[in-house]
């Protein structure tokens, strides 16, 4: 048997460029040579390495163990985790961001066609009330059917976070995400006592420190959760369980553009996670090709988790041939 890993390179979130990541991936391939791997217990082996920090690299290594595992076992990936999946689906939250507002209300109503209800609006690039009249013109259109969230991921200045925050509710937002800078704590601590919605870390989680950290401190209320700054799906899952003891409401999210592979790993943490009241949000739906064998699929906004063995995908190596690389 072989297990398949997926990690994207997203230098802003957690260092990493792809050239860097492929050199990592062939010091993690040597380290693992030759170790033995014959439960759950022996994914210590990634923490054991050498290799400081490129968590993303080392994401896509520990979800293709995960794989390999639950294939030895016959049994589905999320059952390393729990014995019992925790839900049977799950909404997929859609992103809104186009060129213009026309473009995007355009998208929001085919999106809104195919069934989905969930939705985050991207802000930060502009001032506060340009998003804010964004987001009002769009989240009225829904209806009182729909849960906008609002992603900044750290674009707004303070002054223009704090009138977003003020604001965001009667805009028809549900939650902020990432408003400022995830090192400005403090100020996002000051946001979140004045903000009319919930607020949630993003690019301020990178390990089980930051959820308690961002739990005791009460910086925001909710945080999202990916693999690629966690350093892989079981780190993810123990995070997610965390959080839930500590009172924050819980997203889970890929990062652009990740193909079935590392979107499946994400949803089998959402298969056993105890609480998700923030959703999931997916990147394989956003690809022109998605070159695996198997695609994530989704359903009048949401998937519905099929019995898989392992991850319940693999490369297409024949669909994915014109996308790889090869090192000279």
């Amino acid at each position: 048997n072989y297990g398949w890993g997926e990690a994207s390179s997203a230098p802003t979130m957690t260092g990493e460029f792809s050239q860097g990541m492929f050199s990592a991936a062939l010091f993690l391939k040597d380290f693992l040579i030759n170790k033995t791997l014959t439960s759950f217990d022996d994914l210590d082996l990634l923490k054991k390495s050498p290799l400081y920090e490129n968590k993303g690299t080392k994401s896509a290594f520990e979800i293709a163990l995960l794989d390999l595992i639950a294939k030895e076992h016959n049994i589905p990936l999320y059952q390393l985790f729990t014995p019992n999946s925790q839900r049977q689906s799950i909404p997929i939250i859609k992103m809104v961001a186009g060129k213009t507002i026309s473009e995007e209300i355009d998208d929001f109503k085919k999106a809104l066609d195919e069934g989905f209800t969930k939705f985050k609006i991207k802000v930060g690039s502009n001032d506060a009330k340009t998003d804010l009249n964004r987001c009002s013109t769009i989240s009225k259109i829904g209806n009182d059917k729909c849960f906008f969230s609002a992603d900044a991921n750290e674009g707004f200045s303070l002054g223009d976070a704090i009138e977003f925050a003020k604001e965001a509710k009667d805009a028809g937002i549900s939650f902020f995400e990432q408003p400022i800078l995830a090192t400005e704590k403090e100020k996002i601590s000051e946001i979140t006592a004045i903000s009319t919605v919930p607020t949630c870390s993003d690019e301020g989680v990178h390990s089980m420190n930051d959820v308690i950290e961002i739990g005791e401190k009460l910086i925001t209320t909710g945080l999202s959760l990916k693999t690629i700054k966690l350093g892989g799906a079981y780190e993810a899952y123990k995070c997610g369980e965390k959080a839930n003891e500590l009172g924050l409401n819980v997203n889970l999210s890929g990062k652009v553009a990740e193909t079935s592979i590392a979107s499946l790993a994400i949803s089998h943490v959402a298969q056993a996670i105890s609480q998700a009241n923030w959703d999931l949000s997916i990147t394989n739906q956003y690809l022109i090709e998605d070159p695996v064998k198997n695609n994530l699929k989704i359903t009048n906004g949401q998937i519905n988790f099929e019995n898989t063995v392992g991850l319940g995908t693999e490369l297409d190596t024949i669909l994915a041939s014109k996308f790889i690389q090869q090192s000279t």
